[in-house]
């Protein structure tokens, strides 16, 4: 049983404690998880697990819930009875082989149109076919197929809305709080909690203050978690990140986090930092961001994480594993396991499910 108190996930009544990654391609024209085109699934699910995660946010495209295409470029020798895959069938296979190495799954609506380009701003799409109701329809689609499996905990509603998306403006078109109360409501049959993101692309939530998500129902309220994105200068670098002076630097960026999304935690909701990351390579600006950051969400409680991303082929940020897909790339690996050292573990048995907490 998935809930929150306090600012706490809570699983059967006990913390849950998470520390998680992503790993795309869903979302994209393979429709698969990237890097199957030369490795074993196997070994990219060995390496979250071994790592110590115990969480994989995998993003996808309502494109792929709607025509369930067949799942391309992957290499068949090292992934036997996956050529030919359907995409909704190599998502349960991918939920399947996590679930048996005890990895809880996040399902995340990152993109309306499979390809590798930005989602819409907001969480529907009229002109390319996708309206509100018809993305919850699909919503329903997936929930209905997984409401079951065990380790699919969470679904994140949309993606990083922003440029017209707004918080509590009283505007049915652009108010994604709205939204995500009406999409709460329709997926009230998944058992599990349901992550929403800011606006202005994931990171701000000030007006959920004044605005909180209010589904009219208390065991939904109970199940819903803000999940912020945030990152350095890799990604989109600001004036904040030029500050030379360590203490004004520290206390500048605390000011900016606090205001769009962390007096959240501080006033008792739950908080999931749903991406954060960078090359942060060392002596760079964005390794110095990245240490600052962990320290941060330490100070505040709030090292509930999923970090972006497992995949080596994100531009930005590249990824924990190197462009061979098999090195990892430590720097990054001392980031997360500092943010969160004891994550909840969970081992299936004998048709149970163990836990053990974390700290």
């Amino acid at each position: 049983k998935w809930t929150t108190d306090d600012g706490r996930i809570m699983v059967n009544g006990q913390p849950l404690v998470l520390k998680g990654v992503n790993y795309f391609g869903f979302e994209t024209e393979t429709y698969a998880p990237h890097g199957i085109w030369d490795h074993n699934l196997n070994d990219m699910l060995d390496f979250i697990k071994d790592n110590n995660f115990n969480a994989i946010r995998v993003p996808f495209s309502m494109e792929m819930v709607r025509d369930n295409p067949v799942i391309m470029n992957v290499h068949c020798h090292n992934n036997p009875n996956l050529c030919g895959t359907s995409a909704l069938r190599m998502l349960d296979i991918f939920i399947d082989r996590a679930a048996e190495r005890g990895l809880l799954i996040v399902l995340d609506n990152h993109r309306t149109q499979s390809g590798g380009y930005i989602s819409p701003p907001l969480w529907y799409n009229n002109s390319a076919g996708y309206p509100e109701d018809e993305v919850i329809r699909l919503w329903k689609h997936l929930v209905m197929r997984y409401k079951n499996q065990w380790n699919v905990f969470a679904i994140d509603l949309k993606n990083e809305p922003h440029d017209a998306a707004t918080w509590g403006r009283s505007n049915r078109n652009t108010d994604w709080n709205q939204a995500a109360e009406r999409m709460i409501n329709a997926l009230h049959e998944f058992p599990g909690l349901f992550f929403v993101g800011g606006i202005e692309w994931g990171g701000r939530f000030e007006n959920a203050d004044q605005y909180p998500i209010e589904t009219g129902h208390a065991h939904l309220n109970e199940r819903v978690v803000y999940s912020p994105h945030c990152y350095g200068p890799d990604v989109y670098d600001r004036s904040e990140f030029h500050v030379e002076n360590m203490h004004e630097y520290a206390k500048n960026l605390d000011r900016i986090y606090t205001a769009k999304y962390a007096f959240l935690a501080e006033k008792g909701y739950p908080v999931v930092i749903g991406e954060w990351g960078g090359k942060a390579k060392p002596g760079t600006r964005d390794a110095k961001w990245n240490k600052w950051f962990v320290d941060w969400i330490r100070d505040k409680c709030m090292t509930n994480n999923f970090y972006w991303a497992l995949n080596p082929n994100s531009g930005h940020t590249g990824g924990l594993l190197d462009d061979d897909w098999k090195t990892p790339i430590q720097h990054k690996l001392d980031l997360v396991n500092r943010a969160q050292p004891n994550p909840t573990k969970f081992k299936t048995h004998n048709n149970k499910i163990c836990i053990t907490k974390g700290t």
